[in-house]
């Protein structure tokens, strides 16, 4: 009789430590953390994710950096954690709202913390900050962190009132305008980490200073595969530098007709031709889509509501909007986004710009459907990275109307 007491206490004992067990990943609160499909391990040493009170997820900082593939330090004086991968440094204060990516701002909507003397970093901004694309499984309870060569990041640079975005898809590059004559420095330095060989494609989207003023320098840096220009000429200075590095480059030169890029197996640039014969030069901006499986990013140039009514039949169903000439009043109507429906959007500006941009009207237009609108002058560089089924930003900073310029 003791016997069987004897065993049935000691399988008491099996079920209950089993019951204790936390598995691979996962938090006491059952969160967890998939890097490529495979659960990160914490323990008790380490600490376990959680949901903070902005209901973001933090997570150790030492075992989750590491796991990335980061050399960590920690700089005490100043309380910031920090992890360094592949040229890229992130350095998180604790309790501040903010990181910074080389140097570089990113704010953030929730702040670092110290729990129990162990260090928890929000982990979507950190690892976006490295590249990875970070979704939420909201019925397992789990963050999923891809990484690798198949992403493709679209990087819309912070380059005043300008404009200037690099498509990233793996050993291809695009960049679609320069920003103004200040900007080509920093544009040729911001691109260096990215550009593998050759800088493939570079778009021209139209002669106005703020898109093409950075391309005579960033001609010189880099060697061209093609230029493709909207086929509008202009009698300024600016343009004439511009036109001069084309010729100098001696690379594949086009105008802007209807084709389609290959840039990978799963991802093509589209231009898409609004036509050339507009009294505006700002009408006739090149036009292209991004397609990576299931995810679209349009950039518009400076296309104003004139084209987009005329042009409605060649836009359909998107996922993120690259707005019409900097969030001016004269693009982005209510029918444009009718059809292309974005779930977001992206407006490139300088802060306090003399335009007033973005306007009133066009944060109103987006705002009132519901969109989360990014915008370069207050969040700084901006990166969209997707896996052809999701995507992410490397900001969770929206604007709201009291961004808007009023012009």
């Amino acid at each position: 009789m003791a016997g069987k007491k004897l065993a049935s206490l000691a399988l008491a004992v099996v079920l209950a430590l089993s019951l204790l067990v936390v598995p691979a990943g996962a938090a006491g609160n059952g969160v967890g953390v998939l890097l490529d499909g495979v659960p990160v391990a914490y323990d008790d040493n380490y600490g376990y994710p959680f949901l903070d009170s902005a209901g973001r997820t933090q997570v150790p900082f030492r075992r989750t950096m590491e796991t990335f593939g980061c050399t960590v330090s920690w700089d005490n004086e100043n309380r910031v954690a920090i992890a360094e991968k592949d040229g890229v440094r992130v350095e998180v204060p604790i309790g501040q709202a903010y990181l910074l990516r080389n140097g570089q701002r990113v704010d953030l909507d929730t702040v670092a913390q110290i729990r129990n003397t162990r260090t928890f970093l929000p982990i979507r901004p950190v690892v976006e900050a490295f590249g990875a694309a970070v979704t939420w499984d909201g019925g397992n309870r789990q963050v999923l962190i891809t990484t690798g060569a198949d992403l493709v990041r679209v990087h819309f640079l912070d380059v005043g009132q300008g404009d200037a975005a690099l498509i990233d898809c793996g050993t291809v590059e695009v960049l679609i305008d320069g920003g103004d004559n200040g900007a080509g420095k920093d544009v040729v330095a911001y691109l260096a980490p990215y550009v593998d060989g050759a800088l493939d494609y570079v778009i021209a989207t139209h002669p106005d200073a703020d898109h093409i003023g950075g391309l005579d320098d960033v001609l010189e840096a880099y060697q061209v595969g093609e230029v493709i220009d909207s086929g509008r000429a202009s009698d300024t200075k600016t343009y004439a530098d511009y036109w001069a590095a084309v010729q100098a480059e001696g690379c594949t030169f086009s105008y802007d007709t209807d084709r389609i890029i290959p840039l990978s197996g799963n991802t093509v640039l589209s231009i898409l031709e609004t036509g050339d014969d507009w009294a505006d030069s700002n009408d006739c901006s090149v036009v292209a889509q991004l397609t990576c499986g299931n995810v679209q990013v349009l950039f518009t140039g400076d296309m104003t509501q004139e084209v987009e009514a005329a042009s409605l039949s060649l836009f359909g169903d998107i996922d993120v909007l690259k707005v019409g000439h900097h969030g001016s009043a004269s693009s982005t109507s209510p029918a444009f986004l009718d059809v292309v429906q974005p779930e977001c959007a992206v407006v490139s500006y300088g802060l306090d710009n003399r335009y007033g941009h973005p306007t009133t009207q066009v944060l109103q237009r987006l705002l009132g459907r519901g969109l989360p609108v990014y915008g370069t002058g207050k969040s700084g560089p901006i990166v969209l990275t997707t896996d052809g089924y999701s995507y992410s930003f490397n900001t969770t900073v929206t604007l709201s109307l009291r961004d808007a310029g009023n012009g």
